[in-house]
Parts: structure tokens; sequence; C-alpha cells
């Protein structure tokens, strides 16, 4: 159970630049209910993979440090443990691997019924314990080797396949690949978890952690940057004339510094 934020910019900007102040300061702020570590990823090109920041504690200071670097995209993660998960740096999201980096929403239970699908090799290369790293370990093998299809089309494939595994699943994700932002919107028919949520956050929660808290929003930015949220951040209309929209759902969405927009049905 985790929030992210992510944007892609046609210009390298820090996050306060590219998001606007309030919008990170109200990201930042999660941090008190999602206090189980966070996580930056950010790249500046295409051919540049992405350069990840992680930690287990202060969030929204040293979260803030690592968004000041300039970026075209970039992704933050704020983690809320799933039960038998434990809080440890290896858990840690966005995970990093074959030039990507990788964050998801959601608990695949049980995790070995992903797990059993992994190769020799792959189980191996697992640092931690969560089913988000399975999750990224099988999306990654249909995006190695020569390029034949396109990113957003090999994404959706592998998002289908895991759907097999797990009907009901919360499988929205967020990657930085090859420049680009890569968002699953894929919520599934799973209820939110809400008891969790208010057994740690008592009876004022944020804004969003309700029954939409696996919905996926999306803004343009006076600067020229597109932003991707989960809820919990304030999704109101802003004075400068920007909306927040709905993603289209059971979608892979890819979004480019160049303002480049591609979609891939997950079936």
């Amino acid at each position: 159970m985790s929030r992210m934020l992510a944007y892609v910019s046609p210009h390298a900007l820090p996050a306060s630049t590219a998001l606007g102040e309030p919008l990170l300061r109200s990201f930042l702020s999660l941090a008190r209910l999602h206090r189980d570590g966070w996580g930056y990823a950010w790249a500046t090109g295409p051919s540049a993979p992405p350069v990840l920041d992680t930690g287990l504690r202060d969030a929204p200071a040293s979260l803030s440090r690592a968004a000041g670097a300039p970026a075209t995209t970039a992704l933050a993660y704020l983690r809320f443990a799933s039960s038998g998960t434990g809080v440890s740096p290896e858990n840690l999201q966005p995970f990093a691997g074959d030039g990507m980096a990788f964050a998801h929403n959601g608990a695949l239970v049980p995790r070995e019924r992903a797990e059993q699908r992994l190769r020799a090799p792959e189980r191996r290369a697992l640092r931690g314990t969560t089913d988000s790293e399975v999750y990224f370990a099988l999306l990654r093998r249909g995006l190695r080797g020569p390029r034949t299809a396109s990113i957003e089309t090999s994404v959706a494939a592998g998002v289908a396949r895991m759907r097999e595994l797990y009907p009901e699943a919360c499988l929205n994700a967020m990657l930085v690949a090859r420049g680009e932002l890569v968002v699953v919107h894929a919520p599934g028919t799973v209820g939110p978890p809400l008891a969790a949520l208010a057994a740690r956050g008592g009876a004022q929660l944020p804004p969003g952690h309700d029954a939409g808290y696996n919905a996926l929003w999306t803004t343009l930015r006076p600067t020229g940057a597109r932003v991707v949220a989960t809820t919990g951040v304030d999704l109101s209309p802003r004075a400068d004339g920007s909306t927040w929209r709905p993603l289209e759902r059971d979608a892979v969405h890819v979004f480019a510094p160049d303002g480049d927009r591609r979609m891939a049905q997950v079936r």
C-alpha cells in the first residue's frame, strides 16, 4: 500500500518546479501515514538509466532533497508496508533493473503464486520479500531483447498475465523506462485497505483514502510537465487553470518528455 507521484517534462526540472511547491508539500505530508520508507527515481533522458535514492526515515526532508535533482522523468514513492513484508531497505521502492525503475501500489496474495513463475536467475536476483519486486521481475521479462513491440504493448501483455494470476488485485504501477513515464492503471476489484489505514491514521485520514483509493489521476502543469498521482494529494482545480482527470482504467499509459502520449489496453 503506497502513494506515488510522478512527472515527465520537456525540460529537466526539479520536482518543486515541475509539480509546484503546494503539490509536492501535499504529497510529502502523506508520510505521516505512509511512513514505512520512501523512494525517488529520476532520469534526464532516454539514454540515461534512472538514478535511485531510498530511505527508511525522515521522508519529508530526505525525499525533498532527492527531488531537487533536475529531471525530465521522475517518480516519488511513500510506503505503507503490507502485512507480512518487513520494513527494511531491501523492500523499498522504486526497484531498479534492466535500466528501469518501478513502483507498485497493491498486494498480490499469495506472493508465491507469482514467484513460482520466475526463472532461477530471476529468483536469485530478488533482494527483498515484497510481491511488488516479483511483479517487476515478471514485467521486465517482456521488455528484454529486441524491441519488436512498443513498450506499452509489452507492459500491457505482462500486466494481463499478472491479472490471470491475481484476478482481483490492484496492479497499479509506475515505471521510469527509456526516459518515459509508463503508468499501469489496473486497480482490479479489491477493496482499499480502509481498516489498516484507519488503524494507523485514526478517524482523520487524508483525502482520497476512501473507496477511490486505487484510482490514478493526471494533470498538465503550466510548466509543460505531465503529472500522474495516486489519491491523497490535493486534486482540486488550481488557480493556474490546471485540472485533474482520471486515467482510463485497465490500460497502460506512456508519457514522453516531448508531450507524446500513447496507450495500450490490458486485455
